[in-house]
């Protein structure tokens, strides 16, 4: 039996080749789900870590404890760390991560001390820290034997004006009074590094503490008449070691620690809460996404198979006759099948694996790039996926052999063409779906605004709004069929009087298979529309993306620079502050350097107070520029198909050079006021945070110079996040004022440095020479900078700085534009390669299973030149007209989905609003492919013809 089903296989093995081939690229699309599902995830994970650790300033991996032990209970100061560590111990063995450092620290309550050089009534806490000898450096030192020895932090230092070797008399209880104890600064410290994990407190946080070593640490207990000893513990874990497998887990355990124990915390729950939601809109993202190119496959290995059966129906007959049952019959091809299923399966698992890898390493529709894309690994579901797919295949192509076996030899000498009209075309569910999916879209629309809170509030997209444009698609393809047949039937009857016998006998095969023929149509259409969609929704996504953040940074990069802020307290009460300004010498230099070629001060402030009239508007947004720098260094990403503004904005700084007290306004504030150019306002400033939040400490007024409706760095939308998750949308009001002016009334202010780069140069330019420039300038200042190293140095700038293709980069790599732009990619070279084989197959098999009635044809006198006019009008009918409308029905769908269907990658609000972009060079590719399908296809007819032998078919005919 086994020999006879390979040798079945032999007999057609092109065929069996393509359904192969079909079969394998559906396993290897089922089982990328779970490779790109675990590593999008695990892609996911690290971002949220990474993001918690910019944002908190905080290693994002953290386990922590503190409270209080009665002395009683520990004696000294090892009892407590060792019973820390048994904490440790005991959260590392659920939670089964390396650490990656742990801060213990102990202190008790201390009291009041003078020190030696003057200081009154300071107050001290005494503490132990066992990690400062390792992750701490020297700043000063001076010993002495005679006295406790102690080190104290530089902001201790700084606050009470401690110098190395003064002594600190520290008054402590020790149960009959307060007993005084001198203690003598014998180092003054401060973090190596304090970006070091183990620095979860710093020393700053720590606040005004004595640090002694373990045995000074332990005679003070001796001291103390205090019933407690204070301690905190904060153990570092690698979250790296956190993936998709053990989220869920370890989230579960650090819920039973904070249940079991109050004194518990971490800073891991929040970032896996996140996560969750996020792998949620992930799982249904892919699906969405992935299951109009699995419906394509199906559609591929369905036409295929057909096909096989089509031509193996007499052996079915033959078997049969002989006796086999319809159960033996069946098993058979069930063998035939599961053949091909299992080499489908070893293909797919490693060509899943290839295009999974492929897809993620993608930054934007048909680019592959070779990015680190190490999350993404071969995972034991794959397997389960492949043999799930495999099953799926095996039933999907041998439960229509049940239908054929059961047909006794009698039913042969019925008709093979069907001239039953399909279910759907009776039931006319082409337009019932085509009036569902038009009704989910008007649906949609109307929900844009609640859609996009969503999508801000990190919730599960609903997956139909992705699946709606295929529906769409699907509808619109059943349709076309019906209309193409509707077509040939009005041709036949206007013309048919007047065909040739070439001609008659082609619109009569039309209308005899017209049923059977509108698989491939549908086929045709599904594949150019959903190609021609996946390429402009991907291309959109991504220019939308790009020229929002282009907009956003306005400018190449952005420099945030620190000010001192000199607070005074005078002698009346009041409070003078002022801003030391940086050297803004070294920026300019970047221009004689080549590095850029503009280079602005843009002074910042959102806590503005507008009025106008009986109208007033708060937290304003200011802008103070120099118009001529701003000019040279600003960028103004404009819309799609015209400038955001009226005029071109140079027009609106010329205006603004004219008038030193003039402002430009946005057209919003305008609209909010009442306001006109040449009209006037007033607006306020606030004193900084850190002396006042509430004060107003000057006013301008000013003449409107220019109302617009964008300006570089300004964004009119914003989103506020409260503590329960909910997202609020509001305006921002922008006001730009002359930088000058502004100093002069209002003082100088932080501002920050905007560049325009030179052609070729990039952000590691700015950072390289600036970096030059502190370590050279770190040789002449003072003690605390003298060990700056130039890496320590750059490595600040580049936290400091913002840059616009930094941004773009970052986006690009983001889970789900990743996961979006490698499945759109996928599907649409899928779409090609299947669209090819699959019509150029067809076409062949039809004309192999018409070779006798061409036969016949050129046996009665017709011309090969006929019998090619006849093929030629076919793939009109059948061929060209699917494909014209599917292109259309592919632009159709770009127009009406790809802005909805946006609001999953772009959920906010902006200035400029989504465009959608159609690539010439991609409708040019999949034009290309399927003109030479078509070509080859018709090449290949021609030759068959050629070479077909009328006596030969003829006798084809008589054994049949």
């Amino acid at each position: 039996m086994f020999g006879f089903v390979i040798n079945k296989l032999k007999n057609r093995k092109w065929l069996n080749l393509c359904l192969l081939m079909g079969v394998a690229l559906f396993i290897a699309l089922f089982v990328c789900h779970p490779m790109f599902e675990k590593g999008a995830g695990n892609q996911i994970l690290d971002r949220l870590f990474m993001d918690h650790a910019t944002q908190q300033n905080e290693f994002p991996a953290q386990m922590s404890r503190e409270g209080t032990y009665a002395v009683a209970d520990y004696p000294d100061s090892q009892s407590v760390l060792d019973k820390l560590s048994g904490y440790e111990k005991k959260w590392t063995e659920y939670v089964d991560i390396n650490k990656v450092s742990s801060q213990q620290f102990i202190t008790l309550s201390g009291g009041r001390a003078d020190t030696e050089f003057g200081g009154l009534n300071h107050y001290f806490t005494i503490g132990y820290l066992p990690g400062l000898s390792e992750y701490a450096d020297v700043v000063k030192s001076q010993t002495d034997t005679a006295t406790f020895e102690c080190s104290i932090s530089e902001k201790t230092m700084d606050h009470y004006g401690l110098v190395a070797g003064e002594k600190i008399y520290l008054q402590v209880p020790d149960g009959s009074g307060k007993k005084k104890i001198s203690f003598v600064i014998s180092q003054i410290c401060r973090e190596k590094d304090i970006n070091n994990p183990y620095w979860a407190k710093t020393l700053s946080d720590m606040g005004d503490v004595i640090f002694v070593s373990q045995d000074v640490f332990d005679e003070m207990m001796q001291y103390y008449s205090e019933d407690n000893i204070s301690y905190s513990d904060f153990l570092m874990l690698d979250y790296r070691q956190i993936n998709t497998e053990n989220a869920s887990l370890y989230d579960g355990y650090m819920e039973q620690f904070k249940d079991a124990d109050k004194l518990y915390n971490d800073n891991i729950r929040d970032t896996l809460e996140r996560f969750f939601t996020q792998q949620k809109t992930i799982k249904l993202m892919l699906w969405a996404l992935e299951l109009p190119c699995l419906v394509l496959l199906i559609l591929f290995i369905r036409m295929i198979s057909a096909q096989i059966l089509s031509l193996e129906e007499n052996d079915i007959l033959v078997l049969r006759s002989r006796g086999a049952t319809k159960l033996q019959v069946f098993i058979l091809y069930i063998q035939q099948s599961g053949i091909i299923a299992f080499a489908g399966c070893v293909l797919g698992i490693v060509l899943g694996y290839i295009m999974c890898r492929a897809a993620a390493s993608t930054d934007g529709f048909l680019r592959f790039t070779a990015k680190d894309i190490g999350t993404y690994k071969f995972v034991w579901q794959m397997l389960v996926y492949a043999v799930a797919a495999a099953v799926i295949m095996v039933l999907f192509i041998t439960v229509p052999v049940w239908k054929k076996s059961k047909d006794a030899i009698s039913e042969h000498s019925r008709g093979r063409i069907s001239k039953k009209k399909p279910l759907w075309e009776k039931c006319f569910i082409d337009v019932i779906l085509l009036a569902l999916s038009a009704y989910l879209l008007y649906n949609y629309n109307k929900q844009k605004s609640t859609l996009a809170i969503s999508v801000l509030e990190n919730r599960s997209i609903d997956p139909v709004m992705i699946l709606d444009n295929s529906l769409f698609i699907f509808a619109a393809a059943l349709l076309c069929v019906r209309l193409t047949g509707l077509i040939i039937l009005l041709v036949d009857r206007l013309f048919k009087k007047r065909f040739s016998p070439a001609m008659y006998a082609s619109f009569l095969q039309l209308k005899r298979t017209r049923y059977n023929q509108g698989f491939l149509a549908v086929f045709l259409i599904m594949t150019v529309a959903g190609g021609i969609f996946d390429a402009n929704m991907a291309r959109t996504m991504n220019s939308n993306m790009e020229k929002r953040i282009v907009y956003n940074v306005g400018c190449d990069a952005i420099y945030n620079e620190d000010f001192r802020l000199r607070i005074q307290k005078n002698k009346d009460g009041s409070v003078s502050w002022m801003y030391d300004e940086p050297d803004f010498g070294k920026y300019e230099s970047l221009k004689n350097e080549g590095i850029c070629d503009g280079v602005t001060r843009v002074l910042e402030d959102e806590r503005v107070d507008i009025s106008a009239g009986s109208g007033s508007i708060s937290d304003a947004y200011l802008m103070a520029i120099n118009t001529k720098e701003f000019g040279e260094t600003a960028k103004l990403q404009s819309d799609q198909n015209d400038d955001i503004n009226d005029a071109h904005w140079f027009n609106y700084l010329n205006e603004l050079a004219k008038e030193p007290d003039g402002v430009i306004i946005s057209s919003n504030l305008a609209k909010a006021l009442g306001l006109k150019v040449g009209d006037s306002l007033n607006y306020s400033r606030y004193v900084p945070e850190a002396v006042d939040e509430d004060q107003i400490y000057a006013s301008e007024n000013a003449k409107v110079c220019a109302i617009v409706k964008g300006f570089p760095g300004y964004e009119r939308y914003t989103y506020e996040t409260d503590a329960e998750g909910n997202v609020t949308e509001q305006e921002k009001y922008l006001i730009v004022a002359n930088y000058a002016t502004v100093v002069e009334k209002f003082g100088m202010t932080p501002y920050s440095v905007w560049m325009n780069l030179s052609k070729g140069k990039t952000v590691d330019d700015i950072v390289g020479y600036l970096g030059g420039e502190n370590s050279e300038n770190s040789d002449s200042t003072a003690d605390n900078l003298t060990d700056t190293k130039s890496e320590k140095v750059q490595s600040e700038i580049y936290r400091n700085i913002t840059s616009a293709q930094q941004l773009i980069d970052e986006n690009k790599n983001s889970a789900t534009v990743q996961i979006t732009n490698g499945m759109f990619t996928l599907s649409f070279i899928l779409s090609l390669i299947v669209c090819s084989v699959g019509f150029l197959l067809y076409w062949v098999m039809t004309l192999k299973q018409r070779e006798l009635q061409f036969g016949i044809y050129r046996a009665m006198g017709m011309r090969m030149r006929e019998v090619k006019a006849m093929l030629l009008n076919e793939q009109i009918f059948l061929s060209f007209l699917p494909l014209l409308a599917g292109a259309g029905i592919g632009i159709a769908a770009t127009a009406m989905f790809v802005r909805l269907i946006s609001i999953i990658y772009l959920p906010q609000k902006h200035n400029i609003g989504v465009n959608v972009y159609i690539y010439p060079s991609d409708m040019l590719e999949l034009t290309g492919v399927l003109f030479v399908a078509v070509a080859v296809c018709y090449v290949v007819i021609s030759r068959l013809l050629k070479s077909m032998k009328i006596a030969q078919a003829l006798r084809l005919g008589e054994d049949s």
